[in-house]
């Protein structure tokens, strides 16, 4: 009897522990990736709010991350280019790390500096990790 009331303690211990660290996972940590600017642009070429499911909102069109990057490509062709861009928390959804580290892609591969204000209302810069392709 002992044994068996021993194992199911064991057996809700290490659930607990499990749930713990999923629950660790899941937490919204933007500030990996993101430092203080030096300076900051007053103006952006581009600003997007957060939307669901990691993607963005631009002028009430939601947009996934390879739309807004073929939109700033776009832009930039035609004469409107897009050097500053500005991640904002949407009306109803918070910035997730999913969509700054999407954002960082694209200010990667098309040359651009991409800020995000974050969930306490701080500007940040999102550190761009070259990862050597040219």
């Amino acid at each position: 009897m002992h044994n068996i009331i021993s194992a199911r303690g064991l057996k809700l211990v290490a659930l607990a522990l499990l749930l713990a660290a999923l629950a660790a996972c899941g937490r919204d940590n933007i500030k990996e990736g993101t430092s203080e600017p030096t300076i900051s642009p007053t103006q952006y070429d581009l600003v997007v709010r957060a939307d669901k499911d990691g993607q963005f909102d631009l002028d009430g069109a939601t947009l996934d991350v390879q739309t807004l990057r073929d939109h700033i490509r776009y832009r930039n062709d035609t004469g409107s280019p897009v050097r500053t861009i500005l991640l904002k928390r949407g009306e109803k959804q918070k910035v997730t790390n999913a969509q700054v580290a999407g954002l960082a892609g694209i200010a990667r591969d098309l040359k651009a500096e991409a800020y995000v204000l974050d969930n306490d209302d701080r500007l940040k810069v999102i550190q761009i990790a070259d990862d050597g392709k040219k």
